[in-house]
């Protein structure tokens, strides 16, 4: 068994067809192909169900490609770890953030790490508590940093607080209630008004009801619910619909939103925005540094007077 045959198998397994994974490996079809059987050859099972439409991993495909993941992520951790013990300064750094993270808090830190590691290369995608816990469990990812509205159980995987966050509803800029002055949250739910929701995973309509239940409000009905942040933005930049988002967003913008915070009567309560990362001793040196500079970038961006983090971490 070869490493480039469980890259392979992997590979074809995530694009779907043997064409689309070899586009994406730079490799030829009948390489792919010939690769895939010969691992199966010799395992003596078949790994992949193909039709005409494409391939799909059987039990015994899903088995070898949730090891063969570890595998991967273990190798990259490796190759960080010799990196380091060369003094190059070097290596790679794969994060998922949530979208309010990935527009305020996650550019500054990276910024703030290349400025002193050049060499650390970054993967970065966007993805929602919980639907990325998987890819930390299986090494796809280094850290995922989300906003989660609960106490996490999970054996497999490390959470550290980096800061308390606070929800407000938030309008476009020139919207009549822009000017109103503070509102109570129950004062702008009476409002007829529709609320956009982000909800890329369950966790979007979780916030949206949960905010207003621990204020003993039912949510407003009239809802227009979002797999983009980018369009549930514009939808609130074009009308005079109203959406919740976090403060982060607002804090040292270097230029005029289109989008306002709402003032209010009475604060909201707070959420916590966590790295999630698996265990702590299986961290690259690498990473344990980039971990340190997300901790130092949120102690500067928690809101004045709201209390910082102080490493704390969820147990």
């Amino acid at each position: 068994m070869k490493l480039s045959q469980l890259r392979n198998l992997v590979a074809v397994a995530e694009a779907g067809t043997v064409r689309q994974a070899a586009k994406n490996l730079y490799l030829s079809q009948s390489s792919v192909t010939k690769s895939v059987h010969q691992l199966e050859e010799y395992l003596g099972v078949e790994l992949l169900h193909r039709t005409a439409h494409g391939v799909t991993p059987t039990a015994a495909g899903k088995a070898l490609i949730a090891r063969a993941k570890v595998v991967e992520a273990e190798l990259r951790e490796a190759r960080n770890d010799i990196e380091t013990v060369r003094g190059a300064g070097s290596g790679e750094i794969r994060v998922s953030a949530s979208p309010s993270v990935a527009m305020a808090l996650l550019p500054k830190a990276v910024l703030a790490f290349k400025r002193t590691r050049p060499k650390v290369s970054f993967q970065i995608q966007e993805g929602v508590y919980p639907d990325v816990l998987p890819a930390v469990r299986m090494g796809d990812l280094d850290f995922a940093i989300c906003l989660i509205p609960e106490r996490p159980r999970d054996e497999a995987l490390h959470f550290e607080l980096l800061l308390r966050d606070y929800l407000t509803p938030a309008v476009r800029t020139g919207h009549p209630l822009a000017s109103h002055g503070k509102l109570t949250l129950g004062e702008l739910a009476r409002h007829n008004l529709d609320w956009v929701i982000y909800r890329r995973g369950s966790g979007g309509r979780d916030v949206y009801e949960q905010t207003f239940r621990a204020a003993g409000i039912a949510p407003p009905k009239g809802t227009i619910e979002c797999t983009s942040f980018a369009c549930a933005l514009a939808l609130v930049e074009s009308s005079d619909c109203v959406t919740l988002l976090p403060t982060q967003l607002f804090a040292e913008r270097p230029r005029k939103m289109a989008i306002t915070p709402l003032a209010l009567a009475a604060p909201m309560p707070p959420w916590n925005v966590a790295v999630i990362s698996r265990a702590k001793h299986e961290l690259s040196p690498v990473c344990t540094a980039f971990l340190k500079e997300l901790h130092r970038t949120a102690a500067k961006s928690q809101p004045p007077g709201r209390g910082g983090a102080s490493r704390q971490t969820f147990g």
